[in-house]
């Protein structure tokens, strides 16, 4: 009589312990990957409702108020027959956010506004050029959360 080839117990065992090393290892890199791809979704987001509110401005000669609600935790666009909300994702906090007015034509007041990230740990700040009312988000890296 043949015996059949097969995984005893103990290797069994070995196997499954380490299948849950790997996972817990890998565990925390797939969660922090996912809070940086909803940070980006968010920039992503500010970004086209931006381009947006340039062209209404230029196009439609409609101006654009870009406002932080505290209350919702929420970067609202509002124009004449739009309002649109962007969530903050829960891994950034809005540290300073004065409200910006897209004037029509597309002139916007120069401003810094500044976001803190917990999971990336950093800190972006999002600084608005004069003339067409460009932006630029600079991250600073190694930022410390005083908050």
């Amino acid at each position: 009589m043949s015996r059949a080839k097969a995984f005893t117990m103990l290797e069994m065992v070995i196997v499954l312990a380490l299948v849950t090393i790997i996972l817990l290892f890998t565990g925390p890199l797939v969660s922090h990957s996912h809070e940086q791809v909803v940070e980006q979704r968010f920039w992503q987001s500010f970004r086209q409702q931006w381009h947006l509110a340039q062209t209404r401005a230029q196009l439609k000669r409609q101006s654009t108020a870009i406002t932080y609600s505290a209350d919702t935790n929420a970067v609202v666009f509002t124009s004449w027959r739009n309002r649109t909300t962007i969530a903050v994702p829960t891994t950034m906090r809005v540290e300073r956010f004065s409200p910006i007015e897209m004037q029509a034509g597309g002139y916007v007041k120069p401003a810094t506004q500044r976001f803190y990230s917990r999971s990336g740990r950093c800190r972006y700040r999002l600084v608005i050029q004069m003339a067409r009312g460009e932006y630029d988000v600079k991250k600073d890296e190694g930022i410390r959360d005083d908050g």
